[in-house]
């Protein structure tokens, strides 16, 4: 649940980004949302370590 709850973080974060980026034209914004966004999807389907 944690790791789902962090993702979704993420994700509202760069929509967050990209809301505020696209209209000023700021390309630090646009760069945050690429990036966190791509947080997001890696931490979507990291897969969970399974106990040895």
């Amino acid at each position: 649940m944690k790791r789902i709850a962090t993702a979704l973080l993420f994700l509202f974060a760069a929509i967050a980004c990209y809301a505020f980026g696209v209209p000023v034209g700021g390309v630090i914004f646009l760069a945050l949302g690429i990036i966190f966004e791509g947080i997001f999807w890696i931490k979507l389907f990291k897969r969970k370590k399974e106990p040895t």
